[in-house]
């Protein structure tokens, strides 16, 4: 499954205001099923509408991978125009790298392997074996989920004092499910789960802080599992400002060779 993927090349390439108990974190003790059709409209309703978002992310990744592993930790600052462009900068010490992503483009350059890709989606797809699109990245990092719930339709139940949608109809590749918090109806997970090729993919909302009236993700960990590899992935945000002027400064040195495919 594309986002499946996406992820593990995602990490290796690469708020500001206290919470509100009413929001964030209560729990419901005996709770009622609803229909799916209110779960995703109250759900829909938290969208987020700012203009720009700029963050500054501690970024964990840990890969096990026949018996050996190797662990990773670096920073990321992020720059999301909504819709238009998601910009990053890594650093571990020293900057290691950039990515522009736009609807239409991917673009990333190592300042460590002087090497960089400026083009459309095609080297992702060829390593993934896949498509990948920039919503679909945009809505993993503002914990929107990764396909449109108006497209189809779901069945609604609780799972463990959460409110849990399935599709009606799975689709062939691949099953997915989305959890809700009760209380405010952000995402807590969304769980992707391939039977052909044994892979699955489970994204957890740990948190979210309210900044500016919008419920922004503080915390997410990713695990995605695959034959004999598992990989974690936990992105804590540090710091979020909404709705500023941003720049996404990006331009690739002219002695850097390009990745062919």
């Amino acid at each position: 499954m594309r986002i499946i993927t996406f992820l593990i090349v995602f990490t290796l390439v690469f708020t500001s205001c206290k919470s509100n108990k009413n929001l964030v974190g209560n729990k419901i003790e005996i709770l009622k099923t609803i229909s799916a059709k209110k779960i995703i409209k109250k759900h829909t309703a938290l969208s987020f509408d700012a203009k720009t978002l700029d963050a500054k992310l501690k970024v964990g990744y840990a890969d096990y991978k026949n018996g050996k592993r190797n662990k990773i930790n670096f920073t990321v600052n992020l720059r999301i125009l909504k819709d238009s462009v998601i910009w990053m900068r890594g650093s571990k010490i020293i900057s290691a790298f950039r990515v522009k992503i736009t609807p239409a483009s991917f673009s990333y350059y190592s300042l460590i392997d002087k090497k960089y890709f400026e083009g459309d989606f095609s080297l992702l797809e060829k390593i993934l074996g896949t498509k990948v699109t920039f919503k679909q990245i945009q809505n993993l990092l503002l914990g929107e989920s990764i396909l449109d719930l108006k497209k189809q339709k779901f069945i609604s139940e609780v799972d463990n004092s959460v409110y849990k949608l399935t599709p009606k109809k799975q689709h062939e590749l691949y099953r997915i499910f989305f959890l809700f918090d009760p209380n405010n109806f952000t995402l807590k997970k969304q769980l992707l789960k391939t039977d052909s090729k044994n892979k699955a993919l489970d994204i957890d909302y740990k948190s979210y802080r309210l900044i500016e009236k919008l419920l922004v993700p503080k915390k997410i960990m990713i695990n995605v599992s695959q034959p004999e590899r598992y990989t974690t992935i936990t992105i804590d945000f540090k710091s979020v400002t909404l709705n500023k002027q941003i720049s996404t400064p990006y331009t690739i040195p002219s002695s850097y060779k390009p990745i062919k495919l």
